[in-house]
């Protein structure tokens, strides 16, 4: 029945979404072509009213649930409104209904793997962002009633343009609605990539296609399941996107002004989503020089775009230098510093950006494209993530074409400067999802313009083919790993089903059932997972045995060990002995011993877990 309602509680919030953001798109004055974009856009609008109305809340205290709930009434009022009075907006175009038998064949497999996808989102949370922020982070903020410093968690203070949704969804049914809420972000962009790619490119073929490569992605599939904001910050860029072409293709400024709203609302969800305004920048000047526009015209259209950009994206980074004194936190340290942070950690912190990848030698960057389509690999430094390589084999067929409409050619200059961003900063997969819609869609023009081009359609075929093949071995065994059938259907309940996916759970479930209201926990390399723990707790971002290491360095016993540690107010500490005394530990053989000594007189075991996860209870000795 929970599950059922989560389901009804999606399907409202989408509601109210396009409800809320009808008006607005009537107030852009905007042609659009059917009623299927009118409600695309009105969603993304619509979606942003209701984050920011989390937000406000948050800015003033006000995350009670009860206050939350009355907005939630009065949104839905609004969106109720919206729907009955808002004005049709004038068709621009026809629709291209697709009838092909391959087009449906193509639908049905897409629909097979969304409903594998379905089933993965209405089991509890266990992806590790999830757990380490997108979800630990609404849990702190409804807690402490609003936005505050949360200690040691450096994500806590990224944009959290998606976390305020969550916060709706955390209050309104649980983690499992916030979950539906990412996958709901997903059907989006699969309904944006098939109006596009419909209506908007001229002889555009195998749409469906390309709705399935993005979608059998690995890494989109593993985070479309999972309470992350990847596939939102996708869904605004898009929309972005969408709408500058739009702009491109009409001329009408109110496209432009959508535009840089969705440009905003991507910067409010990821900072790598700040490259947008220079994509946008460029892609103005360069409409400007093709129609021979004065600098006046250029400038004006500049503004159109900037202002609801900068409105619209500024409050989180506004936030976050009113509370860590950095708007960016917690890069460029060396400029604006930081509240909780160190010159060592800002250090340790960037490596570990510049680590992902497979180096940063031009040898490396120049064979980047075969890297992260053939040797990434999940919860890895090689890329964290599985791409494929689909977008590796044909995209080279592009090189071929001549007469590229403007559309397609927009798309495929955004993917390339978006990729050769990407390739100077965290080469990690899910940072690279953005342009993977615009992609798709390239596959589908190429396909599209081979046709009829017999060998080189076969061979173009059966390179897709043979990468859908590869996607479709890793998604099932990300659906076989998960194994949600058992949940779902009520034979596993959520303890034995988290249990089974994270080893250290019942670590966790300890500290919630026994330990005491007012208890502080210290985590040592417990993997941040915040969300699990029902106490205070504190660690380390990233680099878990950073406190301990200080604290052991000061330290000339395990008395001066204890009183360091009650000094920041811990009464418990759980860790996982393999990374503090065991074979991957990165401690001395005499902090060790120091370390040793202090459990040995000044900790009292409570429980372990699993032969290496240790909880104990700090003595006191005055």
């Amino acid at each position: 029945m929970e599950l059922i309602l989560c389901l009804i509680w999606a399907g409202g919030l989408v509601f109210v979404a396009v409800g809320l953001g009808r008006p607005i798109l009537y107030w852009a004055d905007v042609p659009c072509v059917s009623p299927g974009e009118r409600g695309l856009f009105s969603f993304g609008l619509g979606l942003g009213v209701l984050g920011f109305a989390v937000f406000f809340l948050a800015c003033a205290g006000f995350l009670r649930p009860g206050i939350i709930w009355g907005v939630w009434g009065i949104c839905a009022v609004c969106g109720l409104a919206g729907w009955l009075r808002g004005k049709a907006l004038r068709p621009g175009g026809p629709s291209r209904p697709s009838t092909c038998w391959f087009d449906r064949l193509v639908w049905g497999v897409l629909g097979l793997f969304l409903v594998l996808g379905l089933l993965l989102v209405l089991t509890p949370a266990i992806g590790k962002d999830a757990l380490i922020y997108h979800l630990a982070v609404p849990k702190l903020l409804l807690k402490g009633q609003g936005f505050y410093f949360i200690e040691g968690n450096i994500f806590a203070h990224y944009p959290l343009g998606q976390e305020m949704l969550y916060v709706l969804a955390m209050v309104l049914q649980g983690e499992i609605l916030a979950k539906c809420l990412h996958f709901v972000m997903t059907l989006a962009i699969l309904f944006g990539m098939w109006q596009f790619g419909r209506d908007h490119v001229p002889g555009l073929a195998f749409v469906p296609v390309a709705l399935l490569v993005f979608y059998t992605v690995p890494s989109v599939f593993s985070v479309s399941h999972m309470a992350y904001n990847d596939l939102a910050v996708t869904f605004h860029v898009f929309m972005a996107l969408y709408a500058f072409v739009r702009w491109d293709a009409t001329g009408k400024k109110g496209w432009l002004t959508v535009s840089g709203v969705f440009a905003g609302l991507a910067m409010s969800t990821k900072y790598t989503a700040l490259f947008v305004p220079f994509m946008a920048l460029l892609g103005i000047l360069w409409n400007a020089r093709r129609r021979k526009a004065t600098w006046r015209e250029a400038l004006r259209d500049l503004m159109v775009f900037a202002l609801p950009a900068v409105a619209i994206g500024s409050p989180f980074y506004v936030k976050n230098w009113l509370i860590t004194g950095n708007p960016f936190y917690p890069f460029l340290y060396g400029i604006f510093g930081g509240q909780g942070l160190d010159p060592e950690q800002s250090r340790l912190y960037d490596l570990f950006v510049w680590s992902l990848g497979m180096g940063r030698q031009w040898i490396d960057l120049l064979v980047l494209p075969w890297n992260v389509s053939v040797h990434a690999e999940m919860s890895s430094p090689r890329f964290d993530g599985i791409l494929g390589p689909v977008f590796l084999v044909t995209l080279p067929f592009a090189i071929a074409l001549r007469k590229t409409p403007t559309q397609m050619k927009i798309l495929m200059v955004f993917a390339l400067l978006t990729f050769l961003f990407w390739a100077s900063s965290a080469q990690q997969i899910r940072y690279l999802i953005p342009i993977l819609p615009p992609l798709a869609l390239v596959i589908s023009y190429v396909l599209s313009r081979y046709r009829q081009r017999k060998v080189a359609f076969a061979v173009l075929a059966a390179l897709v083919a043979g990468s859908l093949g590869f996607s479709a071995y890793h998604v099932i065994q990300d659906f076989r790993k998960i194994d949600p059938l058992r949940i779902i259907a009520g034979q596993e309940d959520r303890h034995a089903f988290v249990g089974r996916m994270i080893p250290s759970y019942e670590m966790y479930r300890t500290v919630n059932e026994t330990l005491p209201e007012d208890a502080k926990v210290f985590l040592v390399f417990m993997k941040n997972y915040g969300y699990l723990c029902d106490r205070p707790c504190y660690s380390d971002s990233m680099f878990e045995a950073y406190t301990l290491k200080k604290i052991l360095s000061g330290a000339r016993s395990g008395e001066d060990v204890s009183l360091a540690l009650r000094a920041k107010g811990f009464t418990h500490l759980m860790y996982d002995d393999g990374y503090v005394t065991g074979e991957m530990s990165t401690l001395s053989s005499e902090d060790k011993a120091l370390f040793s000594d202090f459990l040995a007189g000044h900790a009292e075991l409570l429980k372990v877990g699993q032969g290496r996860y240790y909880l104990f209870r700090i003595s006191f000795h005055p």
